[in-house]
């Protein structure tokens, strides 16, 4: 008789993972919260790393918390299980590797996200090639989407050549036609920054700098020169009248967080040495367009920049003039940005003007004034920050919550009330405080909703209201929290 043919595997169809992050899944964690387990399924994985998959395990099977495991089990691949894609497509890839990695529940590729994003797994990337190779790729495709529009903060699908109707809510009117790759042109300083910061963290920790040899990636970074360098132009000239606008955002919005003032021009600025900014990194407009944490975190990224070039490219003149503006900016931090406060002294604002006005705030996002000691612009133990962050983690700062269900930094972008956990990690990342580090992870462990995934926000005294089900910069920053923990605080999860 013969054998019963062999009947095909058939599979569940691949989840739409917004929805999917949204429901419980089990194995629980069979801790106290029995968090859920909210991996795809293997065969719904966008990137497989067996050594990624060697430290979740390593990393989880010492944990003392199974809840905290589980959360760390669940958000350290978030990037790679969820939101990594092809950028090669409609042969764009000139026989380089190109990475599109999306924020997670909108199908764009932010500058910005997609460097914190893969950053947590830069220290393993000379264990695994095709890990290494997918880092590279979004330096390149980075560099790519510089070269279409170097104001535009993120961008569509390579595939998207024509104007598809997904951005028409986002899109700008200005005095120039928006690209049709871009998804969104709100221009953040954070982003040309973010690109410089991956460029040179892939380089010092692999050693690999062929990027440098690239004409994309060298046309890139004579972009992000040329750009500093206009927006660094105060608005009016000797003569009084007015410099060129080169970048204007206009949008027709109930919300003002959404355009900018004076016809898309942004609010006056003198010259300080500075570079302007009309968005935040929460892409909530600025007040004062010179943003003091961009500048900071660019001030880092272009001294970086500068030996970068030095190191690999040859390129002395470039190298000279990064180094030259790292300089005039961290200079004009200094001149313009700090402030005596009547209760915490001389602190810094959080957006100025070079005129003398200044915001005392900050916001979750990063760079943040409470994450400058984590981007390299100043030590944590320093008196003007630590003046800064007392300030930043009081009510003196406006968007300081505090209720039933924790205390931290929130923002305009969502509202009052609701906390990002973002500020925590933030937190967690620039403390030498173990209380405070253990404080900080009990609260974001208290305001997942049951969803074993870090969100955007969570309501400071509502249970189960929180913001962006699938948000995967934020998964990534808690798993480069939580390393850092295992290497200089095992004793806290451990």
């Amino acid at each position: 008789m013969a054998p019963a043919p062999i009947k095909p595997t058939v599979r569940a169809p691949c989840p739409d993972y917004q929805t999917y992050a949204a429901k419980y899944h089990a194995p629980g964690s069979g801790g106290p919260r029995n968090l859920p387990f909210q991996r795809p399924p293997e065969y719904c994985r966008r990137f497989n790393s067996s050594v990624i998959e060697n430290v979740i395990q390593d990393t989880t099977s010492k944990m003392k918390d199974p809840d905290l495991a589980q959360l760390f089990r669940n958000a350290f691949p978030n990037t790679l299980d969820t939101t990594v894609h092809n950028g090669c497509v409609n042969n764009t890839c000139d026989g380089l590797p190109k990475s599109f990695v999306i924020t997670g529940d909108i199908p764009a590729m932010w500058i910005r996200d997609s460097t914190s994003q893969v950053n947590p797994y830069l220290p393993f990337a000379m264990q695994d090639l095709s890990l290494k190779n997918l880092i590279l790729g979004v330096i390149y495709m980075q560099a790519q989407f510089l070269n279409i529009d170097p104001y535009a903060n993120a961008f569509k699908m390579p595939t998207s050549q024509t104007d598809d109707g997904m951005n028409i809510a986002k899109r700008d009117v200005t005095d120039t036609i928006v690209p049709l790759q871009v998804w969104e042109e709100k221009y953040e300083i954070d982003s040309l920054a973010n690109f410089l910061r991956l460029s040179h963290s892939y380089w010092n920790t692999t050693g690999d700098s062929s990027f440098t040899q690239s004409p994309t990636w060298m046309s890139a970074v004579e972009k992000v020169i040329e750009t500093i360098h206009q927006q660094q132009e105060p608005t009016y000239n000797e003569a009084d009248r007015p410099t060129k606008a080169f970048y204007k955002f206009v949008k027709e919005s109930t919300s003002p967080e959404e355009t900018q003032y004076l016809d898309g021009r942004g609010n006056p600025t003198a010259r300080t040495g500075m570079v302007r900014s009309l968005f935040r990194p929460s892409d909530d407009a600025t007040i004062f367009p010179f943003f003091i944490p961009g500048n900071a975190m660019m001030s880092v990224e272009l001294h970086h920049l500068s030996e970068l070039l030095n190191a690999t490219n040859g390129n002395q003149t470039l190298s000279s003039i990064a180094s030259t503006l790292s300089d005039e900016i961290r200079q004009a931090i200094y001149d313009y940005g700090v402030i005596d406060h009547n209760q915490y002294g001389k602190v810094l604002a959080y957006e100025v003007d070079g005129y003398g006005g200044h915001l005392v705030m900050d916001d979750a996002n990063v760079p943040s004034l409470l994450s400058l000691p984590y981007l390299g612009f100043m030590d944590q133990n320093d008196p003007l920050y630590q003046n800064t962050r007392k300030l930043v983690l009081s009510r003196s700062n406006p968007y300081y919550f505090q209720g039933t269900r924790g205390a931290g930094v929130g923002g305009p972008h969502v509202g009052i009330g609701a906390i990002w956990p973002m500020s925590l990690i933030t937190k967690i990342m620039t403390s030498s405080d173990d209380e405070e580090i253990s404080s900080s992870l009990a609260i974001i462990l208290n305001t997942t909703d049951s969803t074993g995934l870090i969100h955007e926000s969570f309501d400071a005294w509502d249970q189960g209201v929180y913001t962006r089900p699938w948000f995967s910069w934020a998964n990534g920053f808690f798993a480069e929290a939580i390393l850092k923990i295992a290497r200089e605080r095992p004793h806290l999860i451990f």
